[in-house]
């Protein structure tokens, strides 16, 4: 029996270019069964020790690449994205620790020690709606540090950017580049955080024509043109154009709030960096958005946006702090990777296979996202959009004290607060719906419950 999630999966990954044909029909099969268990292992998710054989086999081929098992849903992404006029691709880099496992051949340092903290770096591009949706993966860079480079970064301004690990923001935006080339009716905007503050990556935005929108944290106090002024004391000194409320997500130790924001925004040209002289200026537009009165206890919000998309009008500021936003979604994707679906707990021999089955994760990780938003977006859609009957009434039934308004209602929204009921979420009142944390442990549950009646259904035909 497979549910509404679990074909969703296998669509995300049909007809892969693997090369063989068995291969391109075992990958979806493959994954349906990791997505059934997100936090369970290969032998634990496929059921028997011939299936997690057959799983190890074809994590071993090297026919395809971890890229080509990819592929199927980056196009559907690129599909999911043409309806929306507006795609926020969101960068961020995030290091996978598997250290607890060092004998797997091809790890390298994740640490700033060179004798521990063994793992892999992986640099993801996530498509988003500008309200939050998850799209899916648009791109993804996975790679490892040589031990014997440890401390080579004392000596990283003297090489080229393609030397150097910042390559990836640049890799990111011919992707995305590229993915805007195949959909023109949508406007494509690249949204990350401080690490992007590139002038190569701004030069690529500022001179490539029709190139996609780029919004980027600013971590350097550049030189202007033209002026012995730098950009903080230039934007600190624009005319204070509004003020704007967002909502801050729950850190460790501290609530989730709303902050108001004043928005200043003015147009630049920053000066080539002193290693790049002879580099053009770029000609950029700056917004900046700072919370004058925090809560005790919180830091102030104070973020300076650089973006290649023109800003005239306090609208045109709000629309691009409204885009930076989303940022915050990719650190949730990753914590889901890592948490719900617990990929750092995998132990395999080598590398490649670590990165075959990150990729599976990856695409895993991203439904157990959607899925929590569309619980909170489209709460009042049939509860088939995500299970199938049998499953929502063994859901129904583990869940039968859970009684509240609406608890009969076989919604999207009701079988979300469910699952999340299952995986630990309280549900008083007051509480934000669950997350993709707790819905991930509550598929996970569901899962175990489905297969303890089945069990026992067999039972009673034996006898």
């Amino acid at each position: 029996m497979q549910d509404e999630y679990s074909v969703s999966i296998m669509d995300e990954f049909a007809n892969a270019p693997l090369g063989d044909k068995r291969l391109s029909r075992r990958l979806p099969q493959l994954a349906a069964a990791l997505a059934r268990q997100p936090q369970a292992s290969i032998p634990k998710a496929t059921g028997t020790w011939g299936q997690a054989c057959a799983a190890y086999r074809f994590l071993d081929h090297t026919r395809f690449t971890p890229q080509d098992i990819l592929q199927p849903h980056i196009l559907r992404t690129r599909e999911r994205a043409a309806a929306h006029p507006v795609v926020l691709a969101v960068a961020d880099t995030t290091s996978l620790n598997f250290g607890q496992c060092p004998q797997t051949q091809g790890l390298g340092l994740i640490g700033n020690r060179a004798d521990k903290f063994f793992g892999l770096w992986l640099h993801s591009l996530l498509a988003f709606t500008p309200q939050g949706l998850p799209l899916g993966l648009l791109d993804t860079q996975c790679w490892s540090r040589e031990p014997a480079q440890f401390g080579g970064n004392r000596q990283r301004n003297r090489k080229p950017v393609t030397a150097k690990e910042s390559v990836k923001w640049l890799r990111s935006y011919a992707a995305l580049t590229r993915h805007a080339a195949t959909g023109p009716q949508t406007r494509w905007v690249l949204v990350a955080d401080r690490e992007s503050d590139l002038y190569e990556l701004l030069a690529v935005a500022v001179h490539t024509p029709a190139a996609p929108g780029l919004v980027v944290r600013v971590q350097h106090n550049r030189s202007l043109d033209r002026s012995s002024r730098r950009l903080f004391a230039q934007l600190a000194q624009a005319p204070l154009a509004g003020q704007v409320q967002v909502q801050v997500p729950r850190r460790p130790g501290q609530s989730a709030r709303t902050a108001t924001l004043s928005v200043r925004f003015r147009p630049v040209r920053l000066r080539a960096p002193t290693l790049k002289a002879g580099q053009p200026a770029l000609a950029l537009w700056a917004v900046e958005a700072r919370e004058v009165h925090p809560p005790r206890g919180h830091k102030a919000l104070h973020w300076r946006l650089l973006t290649a998309c023109p800003v005239t009008t306090l609208a045109h500021a709000l629309e691009i702090i409204g885009w930076y936003c989303v940022r915050w979604g990719i650190e949730v994707f990753h914590k889901v990777l890592k948490s719900g679906c617990a990929v750092e707990a995998a132990q395999l021999k080598t590398s490649e296979r670590l990165q075959r089955y990150l990729m599976i994760k990856l695409v895993i990780s991203w439904q157990v996202m959607a899925l929590t938003h569309l619980g909170r977006v489209q709460p009042e859609a049939a509860v088939g959009e995500i299970l199938e009957a049998a499953h929502w009434q063994i859901l129904q039934a583990a869940t039968a004290g859970a009684r509240e308004r609406g608890a009969g209602r076989a919604t999207i929204q009701e079988a979300v607060r469910r699952l999340g009921r299952l995986g630990g979420h309280l549900g008083r009142k007051g509480d934000s719906p669950p997350g993709a944390l707790c819905l991930a442990r509550g598929l996970q549950r569901l899962h175990d419950i489905t297969l303890g009646w089945k069990l026992a259904q067999e039972e009673k035909k034996c006898a």
